[in-house]
């Protein structure tokens, strides 16, 4: 015994029963409701589901919780009489709180206008519900907006709501809970002018839970006025690069010299100029630009939205040349001179003029004569007969040079 008990087929056949007897005692109930109707096939069972349960109360004075929308019906009866019964549903389940003080109460669930050849059970047949006395009351709506829908810069000036308040009926354990009544303005585009809404209100408790109470009205309009705050700040000129080689700065200026910078106010305190960038690199003459004025994150506008640059520049070169000789002319052999100052009998020169200009003149293009001629002997003060070049603007270091004339000695 103790062996077969233990062979793997005396568990199989134990496993197959229990499972016979679990699914007879599962299926009892219709095995017994076929056998039934096979015994009288002119009664039958069926099951109406969700029906409406209404109830019956003093509504102006009192607030019922805890019913159950609807309730399942078992019917049982002849067939000709459950199927209409079920298709037409023209019965009445209800439950009578006429009589029913204020409190808890376990009441039954009556049903009314149906055959009385029906056998009928009602799921469930008790409910249990509270009673209790309504009561009204006003609150002040708290309007409420999501600012992240502010358009970038704007700032909300004001939040109104009309009406102001609104009155809220329910049980009186309800209404005690109440902690937040808010309607909340909601639009699915940016703020960037005054925005009027219709708004749901919602009464709340402490955590925020919504409670089971009716509000007057029930949707009230959202305002939320907003502005966009403005400053006047000057505006500065940033360099960027350097100017082509030969070519000089001599001024910039700005026009209009302020403007009007538009933002939230806490980016506007820290905003004390407008840089306006410009590239000198591609400058090579005098000339006036368009700059745009780039905006920092909280700022919306700045007006201008450009401002024009004045640029002048230099583009004449200077440089100096040094040594240059002075050549004495016209003197008779007989006489000979003596360059008494400057020492050396040399001059400098300056030049100005056009940078790639100016680079190509050397002391060469340069001719300095002194004409001696009719002069006695003795000292004297010659003006300098300079001739150079015509394309450049120059000046020598001086423009008369003191001599010295003396016969020459002659005498072997």
């Amino acid at each position: 015994m103790d062996k077969f008990m233990e062979s793997k087929w005396f568990m199989r056949v134990v496993g197959l029963l229990l499972a016979f007897i679990l699914y007879l005692s599962v299926n009892f109930d219709d095995f017994q409701k076929t056998a039934n109707n096979s015994a009288n096939p002119q009664t039958s069972v069926d099951t109406i589901q969700n029906v409406p349960l209404e109830v019956f109360y003093d509504s102006e004075n009192l607030v019922v919780s805890g019913l159950p929308e609807t309730v399942n019906l078992t019917v049982d009866g002849p067939k000709a009489i459950v199927q209409p019964t079920k298709t037409l549903k023209d019965f009445q389940v209800f439950v009578d709180l006429n009589d029913v003080g204020i409190g808890e109460h376990q009441i039954p669930v009556e049903i009314d206008n149906i055959s009385d050849k029906l056998t009928v059970k009602i799921n469930p047949e008790f409910v249990t519900v509270t009673v209790q006395e309504k009561v009204t009351k006003e609150f002040k709506v708290e309007p409420e907006f999501n600012s992240g829908l502010l358009s970038n810069g704007y700032e909300a000036e004001g939040l109104s709501v009309d009406p102001k308040t609104v009155k809220v009926t329910g049980a009186k354990d309800q209404i005690d809970k109440i902690r937040y009544v808010k309607a909340t303005l909601d639009t699915d585009r940016e703020i960037n002018e005054n925005v009027t809404r219709e708004a749901k209100v919602q009464v709340l408790d402490r955590e925020y839970n919504k409670l089971n109470v009716q509000i007057e009205p029930e949707y009230v309009d959202v305002t939320v006025s907003v502005v966009n705050p403005n400053k006047e700040v000057p505006v500065t000129i940033k360099e960027k690069g350097s100017l082509p080689e030969g070519t000089t700065l001599v001024s910039m200026s700005a026009d209009p010299k302020t403007v009007n910078v538009f933002g939230r106010q806490d980016v506007l305190d820290t905003i004390e100029e407008m840089t306006a960038e410009v590239d000198l690199s591609k400058i090579t003459k005098d000339t006036t630009i368009s700059v745009p004025l780039s905006l920092k994150d909280g700022l919306n506008k700045v007006a201008p939205e450009e401002v024009k640059i004045k640029i002048d520049v230099d583009t004449k070169a200077e440089k100096k040349l040094s040594g240059l000789k002075v050549n004495p002319e016209g003197l008779g052999d007989e006489y000979e001179v003596t360059i008494i100052a400057p020492e050396g009998g040399a001059v400098d020169a300056t030049l100005k003029g056009e940078n790639g200009t100016v680079d190509k003149i050397t002391k060469d293009d340069f001719n300095l004569a002194l004409d001696l001629s009719g002069l006695e002997p003795g000292e004297h003060e010659v003006e300098i007969d300079a001739k150079g070049p015509d394309d450049v603007d120059w000046t020598l270091s001086q423009n008369t040079v003191k001599i010295q004339i003396k016969e020459k000695n002659t005498s072997a």
